[in-house]
This record gives structure tokens, sequence and C-alpha cells, in this order.
């Protein structure tokens, strides 16, 4: 995704969001209600204030309404009203994603990632475009994923991410400039992913290598059924995402050992 120059972010401060439509349109779509499911004190609230905070400075003739935890109401409710565009943007759980979007299945199949480095990777250039579109489907922009680790922290055997979408009518109304705003504003150039993993670790859920060795296992013949199922149940466009992800991965560990070979030579 792309990140914000300093010199594009300074000149947010100083740059107006567009011309007032005399009917207050433009005015309504400044109100921006955001539901997230996040618990005072915790790296998800924080991370949401941080999003708060950006916009306020990029985007500062935005007026944020931010519901958090009870007040954004059950992951159903929440998924109903950012369709629904009563709210503009939420946050849903890896669960909730992927009973609206079932490829998104595909990222959590056992052992398809080696590392978060390389899951971050494929994730964020490789499949975003495409979960991007199959989100547009039901009325949806991905903005950017919520990181939720590993689902099996000791294991480190399935990668799971949340989503962070918009009202697809609200966003297409938006000028060019104000779309980068609400892209970049949760991410915060890595911010978010690295804090939310911090939290994880101080609480047990170790991040890194999946092997304890560090080195790659060996894909057995009960790991690739378990993928051909995950795929078959989801359906769609699940096997192009899937061997997506294969490329991504191979692209991933090809640029590792060029870098690499490169450090060695100097």
């Amino acid at each position: 995704m792309r990140r914000l120059s300093l010199v594009v972010a300074a000149g947010l401060l100083i740059t107006a969001c567009g011309p007032q439509a005399p009917d207050g349109a433009a005015k309504n779509r400044r109100e921006v209600v955001v539901a997230v499911d996040a618990a005072p004190g915790s790296a998800a609230a924080a991370n949401w204030k941080r999003f708060a905070d950006n916009v306020g400075i990029w985007a500062p003739d935005y007026s944020l309404t931010m519901r958090l935890g009870a007040e954004a109401g059950t992951p159903t409710e929440r998924t109903a009203a950012v369709q629904a565009g009563t709210v503009q943007i939420a946050a849903l759980s890896p669960d909730m994603a992927t009973d609206l979007v079932p490829e998104l299945a595909v990222l959590s199949a056992p052992q398809l990632f080696d590392s978060l480095e390389q899951a971050d990777y494929v994730v964020d250039k490789v499949v975003f475009e495409s979960y991007r579109r199959l989100f547009s489907e039901h009325g949806l922009r991905l903005l950017d994923w919520t990181d939720d680790g590993w689902a099996e922290p000791s294991a480190r055997e399935a990668y799971q991410a949340g989503v962070v979408v918009a009202n697809k009518d609200w966003f297409d109304r938006l000028t060019p400039h104000d779309r980068d705003v609400f892209q970049q504003a949760y991410g915060s150039g890595g911010l978010a992913r690295a804090d939310s993993r911090a939290a994880a670790a101080i609480g047990g859920q170790v991040a890194g290598e999946m092997a304890p060795d560090g080195e790659h296992r060996d894909w057995t013949e009960a790991v690739i059924e378990a993928h051909r199922a995950i795929i078959d149940r989801a359906g769609g466009n699940s096997q192009d995402i899937y061997d997506l992800v294969l490329h991504g991965r191979q692209e991933f560990v090809d640029r590792q050992a060029t870098a690499g070979a490169a450090t060695s030579a100097r």
C-alpha cells in the first residue's frame, strides 16, 4: 500500500477537502462513523486512537464518531451497518470477514507461511487487490488489514487477519486526497501491525518463524490435503488466490536470497 510522503503529509495540513456542496452533501460526507470492537486500554484501542489522530491532522474538516466495543454493535450488526452506509468504516474480525468473503479462508491454511514477514509481503503486495475486488462485490472498500497473528501461537500454523472496510458508495465519492487519508490512517506505515504484535508478544503469543529452528517445514501430504479442502470449501476464486499466494511466497524467498547474497558480497 502506498504511504504518504513527508511532502504530501505536510501538504495535507493545509489542503482543503474540496468545494462545499450547496445542499450540504459534502458536509454529510465529512461526518464519519467508525465502528470497531476494541477493548479500552488494548493495543487495538490505541491503534484506533492513532487512526482518529491521523485523520484529524491529515483531513481536519472531517468529524469522526468512534464507536468502540459494545457501542459498535455485534459483529453481524457492524457488517450490516457498514454495508448499508449508516456506518462509514468498520473493523471486521477474521471470522466475520471470512463469512462475507469465503476466499479469505485461504490465508489461514495451516503452514501456508514460513514467517509473519512472508505473510505480510504476500497479503500486502500480492493478494490485496484480489481481495479488494471481492469485498467490492459486497458494497465495501477494503482499506487495510488488522493483525491477529497466528491462530495457534504455540504451533504458529495458521495466519489470521481481520479487515478494515469502508462503505464503497461513501468512499467512491471522496476526493483522491481523502481516499488516501482513510486508506492510510489506520496502518500508519506499519505502526498498527507492529504495536499489535508487540502486545501479543507481551501476552505470550510469540510471533516469528513457524518452525522452531527457523527452517521451513516440509509440506506433508496431510497439509496439502488440508489446503485442498479449504480451497474446495471456500470456492469462488480461492484456487486463483491460492496460486497467487504460492507465487508470492516464492517471490519473497527469492528477494530474501538476493538481499542475502548482496550483503555477503560486500
